[in-house]
């Protein structure tokens, strides 16, 4: 698989069950899902009526990543909701997706992007340093697996 041929589109309804799916899997491979993940997942819609941005990976018109980026105010924008299916992982479908968001972002005139994560996803940390997003103090704590919060300040 070449990046050339992964499409990156915005979300509609009929990703929904993909993308509920991926994030599920993503979640369950690393942690356990939380009461906040399901909430969100079950609302997408609501997300993308407040501002939020949401996109999919596709190859050969399969969802194999996805990614959502959500106004915490009119500053401050959440990467979340980030996955891959495994079957796919290392090939550039993550960046190029969390490239479509960070933009999405910017062209809504954000000015700080944040994301909160845990430091044992060694392939993730790996994609926010490459685009620039550095440690900060954690002011988000909504989910039990955080550890680490990472800004990007555009």
């Amino acid at each position: 698989m070449r990046k050339e041929d992964i499409k990156i589109i915005p979300y509609n309804s009929s990703h929904k069950e993909k993308f509920i799916c991926l994030n599920i899997a993503w979640i369950k491979k690393y942690f356990e899902v939380e009461p906040q993940d399901l909430e969100m997942l079950d609302h997408i819609e609501d997300y993308i009526q407040t501002g939020a941005g949401i996109y999919v990976a596709l190859y050969k018109n399969q969802v194999i990543s996805t990614c959502m980026i959500v106004p915490r105010n009119a500053d401050t924008w959440e990467i979340c909701k980030f996955a891959t299916d495994e079957h796919y992982e290392g090939n550039g479908a993550g960046s190029l997706i969390f490239e479509k968001c960070l933009d999405y972002a910017k062209i809504h005139h954000a000015k700080k992007i944040i994301i909160v994560t845990n430091t044992i996803l060694d392939s993730a940390m790996h994609l926010y340093t490459k685009f620039g997003l550095q440690p900060v103090p954690i002011d988000n704590m909504e989910y039990n697996r955080v550890n680490i919060q990472l800004e990007l300040k555009l």
